[in-house]
């Protein structure tokens, strides 16, 4: 009961601060500059959210890590003087500059966020969901802000590029005087700056080491990857198996980039992730795959072996730790939780207007053919509960690069050999484990590490709309009545993991998820993998799609439903380089629904998925 009161008392504090995040005490410290370059005007539309939390989901940090922010702030390009966060930079990579302020010091990109050590005081930039999870559309000279879409950023170049710029700062001694100066300010001398020296040369020597882990191999092309595409099971993996685990070789090549999934829907579904590996399981669930995703994207996790008191003392093989900020995350899945899809006709944008008698005939068509997987969620009906599809690969033929490599790659297990692979639960590990059970292991290590902040974070998202007001009684009967079953936090923390593994079990095939389709108009390209430009290319029979086209264009073309893919940033192609042979990863067959319509009833079916 004790701990029940204390983690009541705790959560209620939270919640009244959910319209602030940590940066108070950062904005002390660090530098308010404005952002380098003129930001685009971008017009927002009713998704569901204020300016405030819009705000707050850009900027607040999960806990990522990838250099202090001083560094981002005024670190050179490698091969010219221009600053690296320039907008006309983070522009080219896609990324989407805003302006200064006091959650974005330095007028860095969406999702781009500031997390302050605890102990030093030292701020460091890192990514959070929005610059994965955050679009720009634009149509006739009007930007369209799609919060929750996938971005079309092209993160590989973005990393590569900074450790790019980051060793070209090291060697070169005019570089990094200027580097150092800024960076130090008044407190510059040659003492400080041999030691900032030191630290640049150690962290430039570590992301280069991320970066050659995660490197693809030598026939693969350099631009495999690219914009809108990414393999974040991969990453994790590597994270954990390599980074966690302090073993470069034990690595596996992420070769499966996929689109970034759009964020709508996510919370309300029971599964998440293209092949469904993560079941949103209530209070853990949601927790435990954005801890994972936290850590595939800087967020620190290390696996060692225990001291020898806590071995004897508490039988504990293996200590576990990370940046990831728990409390945060539970705050941007509220927020998650809360958007809703983009509408095509929403009146702060100038799209062509649905013609209403082919949407009224395709909506026909649509519940015929497709409504079997792809449920028909209603606009005031977002917020329900819905179970997802999972279509086995053998049946939907579309790439099966993502779920197989999921489930088969393999990494040695090294300290956790003959642990349980769930902690508390599961089979012991063996010499060997699939790469994405030792990430699993890892998130769940960090979990039972802070029993208490962790049913703290995990509820969070599933307080009651009575919560939003801040009112602090509400705040405490919402959070009671979630309670009121938990004997104690350590207790229920561990049922509620092992709920969370049995689910995972169930979930375990190779198949991929099917979901509704609200706002589908404003995420291609289309596929899990983003083989296709758009939705008209997408009911073409496969073996007629098109096989190469440009990707990093935002003009939108209303017609097709996808964006202009005649120019852009790199050309994806289907096949090998000079080939008819299809590249892993990068198949575009299968999802043959819809393919054996006529023209007329493709397009009556298109324009009937304008308005979902």
């Amino acid at each position: 009961m004790k701990n029940m009161k204390q983690t009541i008392f705790n959560l209620i504090s939270l919640i009244i601060g959910l319209n602030s995040i940590q940066i108070a005490s950062a904005s002390q410290t660090v530098q308010i500059v404005p952002a380098d370059g003129t930001i685009q005007h971008r017009v927002e539309l009713e998704q569901g959210w204020s300016k405030e939390v819009r705000q707050l989901f850009w900027f607040t940090s999960q806990g990522s890590r990838i250099i202090p922010y001083s560094w981002f702030m005024w670190l050179e390009q490698a091969d010219n003087n221009n600053l690296f966060r320039s907008v006309d930079h983070m522009e080219m990579l896609r990324y989407l500059p805003m302006s200064s302020s006091e959650k974005n010091p330095a007028g860095l990109p969406i999702g781009f966020a500031l997390d302050q050590d605890k102990k030093s005081g030292e701020a460091w930039v890192g990514l959070t969901c929005a610059a994965c999870h955050t679009n720009q559309i634009d149509y006739k000279g009007t930007r369209m802000l799609i919060e929750g879409a996938p971005t079309l950023a092209n993160f590989v170049k973005f990393f590569g590029e900074l450790v790019n710029a980051l060793d070209k700062t090291n060697n070169d001694k005019e570089k990094f005087t200027r580097f150092a100066r800024k960076v130090l300010g008044n407190e510059y001398s040659e003492v400080h700056a041999n030691e900032l020296h030191k630290e640049l040369a150690e962290t430039t020597f570590r992301l280069t080491q991320r970066r050659t882990v995660n490197d693809l191999p030598l026939d693969y092309p350099a631009d495999f990857t690219s914009y809108g595409r990414l393999d974040a099971f991969g990453n994790i993996q590597n994270a954990a198996s390599v980074f966690a685990l302090h073993d470069l070789t034990n690595n596996n090549a992420p070769s499966a980039p996929v689109s970034y999934p759009f964020l709508w829907g996510t919370h309300q579904s029971d599964v998440v992730q293209w092949n469904g590996s993560a079941p949103n399981t209530p209070i853990i669930g949601p927790l435990v795959r954005n801890i994972g995703e936290v850590v595939g994207v800087f967020g620190d996790l290390d696996m060692r072996k225990a001291s020898w008191w806590r071995q004897e003392l508490f039988h504990q093989k293996v200590e576990y730790s990370a940046t990831v900020n728990m409390h945060n995350l539970g705050k941007l899945e509220l927020w998650v939780k809360q958007l809703r899809s983009p509408d095509w006709s929403d009146k702060n944008i100038n799209l062509p207007p649905v013609d209403m008698v082919k949407s009224d005939k395709g909506r026909d068509i649509y519940k015929e053919l497709c409504a079997s997987c792809h449920k028909v969620i209603p606009k005031d009906q977002q917020s329900n509960k819905y179970k997802a599809e999972m279509t086995p690969l053998a049946e939907v033929g579309t790439d099966p690069a993502m779920a197989e490599n999921a489930d088969h790659h393999m990494a040695r297990t090294l300290i956790l050999e003959g642990t349980k692979s769930s902690i508390l639960f599961g089979d012991k590990f063996a010499a060997t484990a699939p790469a994405i059970e030792l990430a699993v292991n890892g998130v769940i290590g960090l979990v039972l590490k802070d029993p208490i902040k962790a049913i703290e974070a995990g509820l969070i998202p599933e307080l009651d709309s009575s919560a939003k007001s801040f009112d602090q009684q509400a705040l405490k009967d919402s959070l009671e009545k979630h309670l009121k079953d938990f004997k104690s936090s350590e207790s229920s923390i561990k049922e509620l993991v092992e709920k969370h593994i049995q689910d995972r079990k169930v979930a375990k095939k190779l198949a991929y998820k099917a979901r509704p389709l609200n706002g589908i108009w404003a995420t291609a390209p289309y596929l899990h993998n983003g083989s296709v430009p758009n939705l008209w290319e997408l009911l073409k029979k496969p073996e007629d799609r098109i096989t190469e086209f440009w990707v990093g264009s935002r003009e939108f073309d209303p017609v097709n439903v996808g964006f202009d893919i005649s120019k852009g940033l790199s050309k994806f192609s289907v096949y090998k380089a000079g080939t008819k042979t299809i590249m892993p990863g990068n198949s575009n067959r299968g999802h043959h629904y819809g393919t054996d319509l006529t023209d007329d009833d493709k397009r009556l079916l298109i324009e009937y998925m304008k308005t979902l």
